[in-house]
C-alpha cells in the first residue's frame, strides 16, 4: 500500500522542520506543500529547497514540491500557519478537502480549530503541540532545540495505521483526549506568561526567568490572573507551580527570541489574540478581573500590526 500524500500549509520554520522530519524518515513519500494563492502564481512543478541547521550541528537539505495549484484531493493536511492567518488559508484550498482527508493543526494558542470548523468538509481532525525551538532566516531553517511534540484526535477521529506511522515519526500520539487538552492549557499559560512579555520589553526568553527584573514581575501579574481563571475553568488543573514552570522554561530556553518578539520585529501580527487574548476571553467568561491581560493584549497591538 502506497503511503498517503501529506501536504503543508504554512512552510514557515515550524512547517519546514516537520517537513524535514517526514522527508528522514520517509524519502520516497509524497510530501508537498501549500502556499497562499494570492502570492505570485506557482506551478505544481516548481520546488523549494530549505537549508535545515540541525540542533546538534548537523546541516541538511530539504527539496519539497509546490503543490499549490493541484488538483487531487488532500489526504492529509498539516497546517502551521500563524493562527490568524489559518482562515484564510485554509479557504484557498478548501475545494481540495475532502470528508476523508485528515486535518492536523500545529498551532500556538487556543480556539483556531472551532474558527475554521465551517469551512472544513473534512471531521477528522488531529491537534498538536510542539515546544521545538526554531526560526527561519529566509530559506535558513535554525533547529535550535528539540522538544516534546504530541498529537490527539479529536472525538470521533480515527486514524488507519498508516496515519498512525506517520504521525508516530512527528511526535507522540496521545490516546486521551481530555489529557493532550491540559497539554494545550498549559503551554497557553507558559506562552501567555513569556511570549508576550518578552516582545513588549524587546528580549530574549531569558531575562523573564530573572526574578529582580521587571520583566519577571510584569510576568508574575499575567501568572497571577491566570491562576483565577483556570481555578474557576479548569479545575481539574493544579496551577500552583506555574510561576517556577514560567521560570523553568524561560531558563532552558533562555537564548530564544519568541515567536511574538520576532513577529514584532519583523512589523508583522502577532498571535496575541490567540494567547492571552483567548485569557481574556476565558476570563470575562467567569467574571474573573484578567486587566494585566487585557493590557498586555492593546499594548501588543499597539506595537505590532492589528
Amino acid at each position: 500500500m502506497r503511503p498517503p500524500n501529506v501536504h503543508i500549509l504554512g512552510l514557515g520554520s515550524v512547517g519546514a522542520v516537520f517537513s524535514h522530519l517526514l522527508r528522514t524518515a520517509h524519502p520516497s513519500a509524497p510530501l508537498f506543500y501549500l502556499s497562499r494563492r494570492s502570492l505570485p502564481k506557482r506551478t505544481s512543478a516548481s520546488r523549494d529547497t530549505f537549508t535545515i541547521h540541525e540542533p546538534l550541528g548537523a546541516v541538511k537539505q530539504l527539496s519539497i514540491i509546490n503543490d499549490t495549484n493541484g488538483t487531487t484531493p488532500l489526504e492529509i493536511l498539516l497546517i502551521t500557519t500563524k493562527a490568524h492567518q489559518t482562515k484564510d488559508a485554509l479557504s484557498d484550498h478548501s475545494h481540495r478537502i475532502s470528508k476523508d482527508t485528515l486535518v492536523i493543526f500545529l498551532q500556538n494558542g487556543m480556539g483556531i480549530v472551532d474558527s475554521v470548523k465551517p469551512i472544513l468538509a473534512s471531521t477528522r481532525i488531529i491537534q498538536g503541540t510542539t515546544v521545538h525551538a526554531v526560526y527561519r532566516l529566509q530559506n535558513e531553517i535554525h533547529w535550535v532545540s528539540k522538544g516534546n511534540t504530541f498529537f490527539a484526535p479529536q472525538p470521533g477521529t480515527i486514524l488507519t495505521s498508516e496515519e498512525d506511522l506517520l504521525l508516530g515519526v512527528l511526535g507522540e500520539v496521545v490516546p486521551d483526549y481530555a489529557d493532550f487538552e491540559r497539554r494545550l492549557f498549559w503551554k497557553l499559560a507558559i506562552n501567555a506568561c513569556i511570549n508576550p512579555v518578552t516582545a513588549i520589553y524587546g528580549v530574549l526568553n531569558g531575562k523573564v526567568a530573572d526574578i529582580d527584573s521587571k520583566e519577571h514581575d510584569l510576568s508574575r501579574r499575567l501568572t497571577t490572573e491566570i491562576q483565577k481563571v483556570y481555578a474557576k475553568l479548569r479545575p481539574d488543573m493544579d496551577m500552583s507551580n506555574l510561576v517556577q514552570e514560567v521560570i523553568q522554561v524561560a531558563r532552558e530556553t533562555g537564548m530564544n527570541t519568541s515567536s511574538m518578539l520576532a513577529d514584532i520585529q519583523a512589523g508583522r501580527k502577532t498571535e496575541i489574540d490567540v494567547i492571552n487574548g483567548y485569557i481574556v476571553k476565558m476570563g470575562h467568561s467567569v467574571d474573573v478581573d484578567v486587566h494585566e491581560n487585557e493590557a498586555i493584549v492593546l499594548k501588543i497591538k499597539e506595537l505590532g500590526c492589528k
